[in-house]
């Protein structure tokens, strides 16, 4: 009896392992593709480079000082702002692996850190589903999420950001207070509970945003909270808020005194928690002290909401153009919008990364809500629906009803999914055990679909809602047949339901995954993770880097370039810098843009250079050819002085008499320009004659020019830079490859005037330049060193932060 009653627990366990073993098999497997294709020391993440830096210095010292040298010089990158428990965590994990395998580095440790935290956070979440959801319903979830691209791209080694250490930390949280609410009062639920508030504690030393999950679990707390007339487990919910929020404000100067990105960190992070347990201690206490309050129980613990709510209301409302300067969301300054990770996810993305799921994961979510609140969930339903429509669709709509509407529609799509939430919350009385996990789902799905309408890398954690909505469809499309007990035989035998909804499940998901009209997307998650290019890559980069390291000081070389370039110019050249991609001072890279890269004079830029201490200079072609038009935007003022673009020129058709004949192509966001035409004549580079005809103008414009022959420059002597000039690039047959048309303010930027126009004084002195194809070819990185004359001192106004 005992061998009889045993076999199905053996069983079981031993489909779990099966499931588990083979799910993250799977997800490794994906995960590594294409690592050996990563150059050692390198990752396919610019932001990778600031942990990674951070975990040197930690392992070298044991500690990050207060203030990180090395980069935003002259003041340095204030630590205590930055929340660094994922660079503390490498260095921590680099020195515990070493004690047994030396031969594994810092490197290798963060190399794999993405691939690792993710299987750590997806065996949680199946462990989870298998025991309380059934194994059929984990192994849909968590075969879409290791195959989903949008949950692939920020979780594959080599990555090496922090997101999947954070969504680790989150599943974990929110799986240990799913299955602490399933557990007995008692020890270990006291327990459980203080684990979750620990893994919360982490967290919030790990992002910024952690916040938002916290948010999800308040949900539910706020449903309890509204759903009881009596306060029960006030000691449990405290001994949660005690493990992280008291930690947090003592340890991290960020939650004490936040400034820059971290302004708001602690009200994102600890008010809402506090706030809610001062109601219910409220509650508490007007029903156990006062009793006029007693009978009134439903109608005090509405009210204590609105209160808070409205507080709530009121501060978001009073802060809300801080919002709009200091956090990522709301961002609506030039340098955010031109910083690739925020830009607006395009339908061609929705489809690319998460194939048709985004659309049958968002239909799964609402019928699971119907299926458990019914009618009361109407709002709910048109909300979710509305909001999926116009954060899915949101650019084919914007042809169809305008961008305007579109962005209306949103929000009343995202109120009207609140509201219906609290419809829903009101009518339900008694809460049972899957309506927890439903309910987060749905508080998740929400937060986070409206935070990657503005901006994709938000869409990494999206995966996790959508693959359970969709698991959620394929189950109920599977099961619908047994409100029919007709059994199904198959050569005389009949077959067992369970085995009937497992192959209709499997068959539906295969589809969904290989099949092109259902948005299959599963031929292609090979190839996406397989295909990450390193950064900065085995070019004309990393050949500047190692010149750098190698023939210039490491102590005093203070570099100033573009800040995409900033924690590598850290890790691979070994030199201080002045900006980088961790944005700490915003107005600091606008300064940089304004007064250095598209300064009108070179006195300006020498004193911008001076006060923050640079001694070189880099320049790149990728900085004017491609990305001039965001970066004099960033450096503008609000009448747009110096906004400009290297336009490229199309090729006409020419008469016999004309070399060339070319057209300025107009892309996105560049500035307006009346050239129509210009005309190249003759063959001599040093005496070519360019003609360009402008819109309103009759009389044609001589412009200057600069044309590059292989690696030697030709200039016009044309002085007249009033309408701008023209690139010329020639092959070694001296035929034109491309060219390019620089209006006025950038033809006199100091940027084009050193890398182009090769004009310069005495103060600025090029001692290094990297060919784009090898010797004989045209400059594609130029370093400049500084002279700085004895007249130019540093000026504060070049320190300012806003």
């Amino acid at each position: 009896m005992e061998n009889t009653n045993s076999n199905p627990k053996v069983l079981k366990r031993l489909g779990t392992i099966a499931i588990l073993l083979s799910i993250l098999s799977l997800t490794f497997l994906i995960r590594i593709q294409g690592v050996q294709d990563i150059p050692d020391e390198q990752f396919s993440s610019n932001d990778a480079y600031v942990f990674y830096s951070q975990a040197q210095t930690i392992s070298k010292q044991g500690h990050l000082p207060d203030r990180d040298m090395h980069r935003w010089l002259p003041n340095g990158r204030d630590n205590r702002q930055f929340l660094s428990l994922y660079a503390y965590a490498l260095a921590w994990t680099h020195k515990a692996i070493k004690l047994f395998y030396y031969q594994v580095t810092l490197y290798h440790v963060q190399l794999y850190a993405p691939v690792i935290c993710f299987i750590l956070g997806l065996a949680a979440l199946l462990l989870f589903l298998i025991k309380y959801h059934g194994h059929l319903f984990a192994t849909v979830v968590g075969v879409l999420l290791a195959t989903f691209p949008g949950t692939i791209v920020r979780s594959t080694a080599g990555f090496s950001d922090r997101d999947a250490w954070c969504w680790m930390l989150a599943i974990f949280t929110i799986v240990i207070y799913l299955h602490k609410e399933r557990m007995q009062s008692g020890r270990r639920r006291y327990l459980a509970t203080a684990l979750c508030g620990f893994i919360v504690f982490l967290g919030g030393l790990s992002w910024e945003a952690f916040g938002i999950f916290v948010l999800i679990i308040l949900s539910v707390e706020i449903w309890k909270f509204c759903t009881t007339d009596a306060e029960h487990n006030l000691k449990e919910y405290l001994i949660w808020v005690l493990m992280f929020v008291p930690g947090l404000y003592l340890i991290s100067p960020a939650y004490r005194s936040g400034y820059g990105f971290s302004t708001h960190v602690a009200t994102l992070m600890l008010a809402p928690s506090i706030a809610l347990l001062t109601l219910r201690g409220i509650r508490w206490l007007l029903l156990r002290y006062v009793g006029q309050f007693r009978p009134h129980a439903k109608k005090l613990t509405f009210g204590l909401i609105l209160l808070g709510i409205a507080a709530g209301m009121i501060y978001v409302v009073g802060q809300y153009n801080a919002f709009t300067t200091i956090a990522y969301p709301f961002m609506e300054n030039r340098l955010m919008k031109s910083v690739s990770e925020l830009i607006d996810p395009s339908f061609t993305y929705w489809v690319g990364r998460y194939g048709g799921m985004f659309i049958l994961g968002s239909i799964g979510i609402i019928a699971a809500a119907h299926r458990y609140w019914k009618w009361n969930v109407l709002t709910l339903s048109i909300g979710l629906a509305l909001l999926s429509t116009t954060t899915f669709l949101r650019f084919p709509l914007n042809g169809w009803i305008s961008p305007y509407w579109c962005d209306h529609l949103f929000i009343a799509s995202v109120l009207l999914t609140v509201i219906g939430l609290g419809i829903m919350i009101t009518q339900k009385r008694v809460i049972c055990q899957n309506e927890r996990s439903l309910f987060i789902t749905l508080v998740w799905f929400l937060i986070w679909v409206s935070l990657t309408r503005n901006g994709v890398r938000y869409g990494f954690f999206i995966g996790t809602p959508l693959a359970i909505g969709t698991a959620v469809l394929l189950k109920h499309i599977a099961t619908f047949r047994d409100t029919d007990q007709t059994p199904i035989q198959l050569f005389g035998r009949t077959l067992h339901p369970k085995l009937v909804t497992s192959t209709l499940t499997i068959g539906m998901l295969s589809l969904l995954l290989y099949w092109g009209p259902a948005g299959g997307y599963a031929q292609g998650t090979l190839q996406m993770a397989a295909n990450r290019d390193p950064i900065p890559g085995r070019g004309t980069l990393l050949r500047a880097f190692e010149w750098i390291k190698n023939e210039l000081p490491k102590d005093i070389t203070v570099m100033a370039a573009h800040w995409g370039n900033g924690s590598q110019l850290n890790v691979h050249a070994q030199v201080k810098t002045i900006t980088d991609q961790d944005h700490f001072i915003p107005h600091w890279i606008h300064l940089y843009f304004r007064h250095a890269s598209c300064a009108q004079s070179e006195q300006e830029a020498l004193y911008f250079l001076k006060t923050h201490g640079a001694t070189h200079l880099m320049i790149t072609s990728v900085e004017l050819a491609a990305l001039a038009h965001q970066n004099s935007l960033v450096g503008s003022d609000p009448e747009l002085d110096r906004h400009f673009a290297l336009y490229e020129m199309l090729s006409l058709e020419t008469s016999p008499e004309i070399q060339y004949s070319l057209m300025p192509q107009r892309k996105k966001g560049y500035p307006l320009t009346t050239l129509n035409r210009i005309d190249i004549v003759g063959t001599d580079l040093k005496n070519l004659s360019i003609t360009a005809m402008f819109e309103k103008e009759e009389e044609p414009v001589q412009l200057p020019y600069v044309a590059f022959h292989g690696d030697k420059r030709i200039s016009s002597e044309h002085a007249n830079t009033e309408r701008g000039g023209l690139v010329l690039l020639f092959d070694k047959k001296k035929v034109l490859r491309s060219s390019f048309y620089v209006p006025e303010v950038g033809w006199n930027s100091l940027s084009v005037k050193l890398f182009i126009r090769g004009e310069h004084s005495e103060a600025f002195e090029l001692v290094h330049t990297v060919p784009t194809y090898g010797p004989g070819t045209h400059p594609d990185i130029q370093i400049w060193k500084i002279n700085y004359p004895e007249n130019i001192k540093p000026h504060p106004k070049y320190l300012a932060t806003e």
